[in-house]
């Protein structure tokens, strides 16, 4: 029982740390952003970003990402829909009159049905200046897609199947740091800046955010771009159940990669460390030691994981390209992080710091969970990351730390249970400089066979 629970926790904080690098994310950043500058009013209820946006919703907002909401104030309502309230009649006009719009039938517009995620990526798509039409740049039906492939549309901004105006908060903020058709220099907030629909003053942050949220994509894409890697990581974490504190672990870890891309199972992955662990004395068997400190490594090549905990040492077969295929589009989420998922960007000097949005982090990893078929709302457990926070020190255009820091609780069958985690790490070198030694005595370790793998700490016995 000891050692399953010990299993358990790890196995927890170790998905946390995968996954959070990754239902509706939460934007209000985005929409106060969008708010400043005069885009994004939000209702006599705040922006109730948790409801779907209606088609007159959106309208107002392709106005306004147009830059043309000013002009769409003066025009008289000729347009034939008879459903409209009143407010929204100077959007759906100036839509209207620019081919922009044709009503949901030749005399209603349903403002007050709800807007999907392919009809707002539309919408956005025509703000940066592409057509639907006829022989135009892509189709309805291709409007998901085609934003994909410009950066507009990505795995956290947008929720196909539960799309809410939270999504387009942050889907409108990632498009006014799209660049505008023909034009790749000029992205659409500079474009509404130039054309006087924005008050430069105003932008001007927002524009050095997007600045600096380039420099910090590139240095991502370089790093990940990089077949060879060393890192060193300090992981420090403890659990409580209820008021009581069950235990807290420290490991520091050196971890080396060398990345075969063309076939990732030929990989060489070299990573060593100690765990140390304390238990609260009241949860240990008697005569068992209340401390664990012990050494550990893991080690992958040739499609083979191997695990090295002192006294014993074990393989199992482990095809990274299954894994990958199996969590299909998540295995792009690392090159860099999407735009609405980060509040802020601190330069000094050639150093920059980027601060990640905890409600927005702390929403997408459940949706990463449930994408990788552990949805906790099917299951009689509930997980709650309570704060999620990350930050990435870039220095002369290279990431050389990222520190990593969470709470979360987990409840099931009645029982509550809070994790915190930190996790600092150190980029200590990319390229050909990066060696990796293995252990010369691999074909000695035992094969599990229907076993059970520990991360660290305490494992089922392997079979022989």
């Amino acid at each position: 029982m000891k050692s399953k629970f010990r299993i358990a926790v790890v196995a927890a904080v170790a998905a946390i740390g995968l996954t959070a690098t990754a239902g509706a994310a939460s934007f209000d950043h985005c929409a106060d952003q969008l708010k400043d500058l005069g885009l994004f009013q939000g209702t006599a209820q705040g922006y109730e970003l948790d409801r779907a946006p209606t088609r007159a919703e959106a309208a107002t907002m392709l106005v306004r990402l147009l830059g043309k909401e000013e002009e769409a104030k003066t025009l008289d309502y000729t347009a034939p829909f008879t459903d409209l309230a009143g407010w929204e009649k100077p959007y759906v006009q100036y839509l209207y009159d620019n081919g922009l719009t044709t009503g949901a039938t030749a005399t209603t517009f349903e403002p007050e049905q709800g807007c999907s995620a392919q009809m707002y990526t539309t919408f956005l798509l025509r703000a940066l200046g592409y057509s639907d039409t006829a022989g135009g740049d892509f189709t309805y039906a291709q409007a998901i897609s085609f934003g994909e492939s410009l950066g507009l549309v990505d795995y956290a901004n947008c929720n196909q199947d539960n799309f809410l105006r939270d999504h387009v908060a942050a889907m409108s903020l990632t498009a006014l740091d799209t660049p505008v058709k023909g034009d790749e220099n000029a992205v659409l907030l500079q474009k509404l800046v130039d054309d006087g629909a924005v008050d430069a003053n105003k932008a001007s942050g927002l524009l050095t955010f997007f600045d600096r949220y380039a420099s910090y994509t590139d240095a991502s894409y370089k790093m990940n771009d990089a077949a060879k890697m060393d890192m060193t990581a300090n992981i420090a974490a403890d659990v409580s159940m209820g008021d009581t504190k069950i235990m807290d672990l420290t490991m520091p870890l050196n971890m080396k990669v060398d990345a075969n891309p063309e076939n990732m199972d030929q990989s060489k992955i070299a990573m060593t460390g100690t765990v140390k662990i304390n238990m609260n004395e009241s949860m240990v068997e008697q005569g068992a030691p209340a401390t664990i400190n012990q050494d550990i490594a893991y080690y992958y090549t040739d499609g083979v994981y191997y695990v090295n905990m002192g006294d014993q040492k074990f393989k199992m077969n482990m095809s990274v390209e299954d894994v990958m295929a199996q969590m299909g589009n998540l295995t792009g989420m690392q090159s860099s992080e999407p735009l609405c998922l980060i509040e802020a960007i601190d330069q000094s000097g050639s150093d920059m710091t980027v601060t990640y949005s905890s409600s927005g982090m702390n929403a997408l990893v459940n949706s990463v969970l449930a994408n990788m078929g552990m949805d906790m709302s099917t299951m009689d457990a509930q997980i709650n990351f309570e704060d999620i926070s990350s930050k990435v020190t870039i220095s002369n255009g290279d990431i050389k730390n990222m520190n990593l820091a969470m709470k979360m609780s987990m409840t099931a069958e009645g029982q509550s249970m809070a994790l915190s985690m930190t996790m600092d790490c150190a980029v200590n070198g990319l390229g050909d400089s990066v060696q990796i030694a293995l252990p010369s005595d691999l074909d000695t370790y035992v094969d599990i066979i229907g076993g059970t793998t520990a991360l660290i700490g305490g494992v089922d016995e392997p079979a022989a």
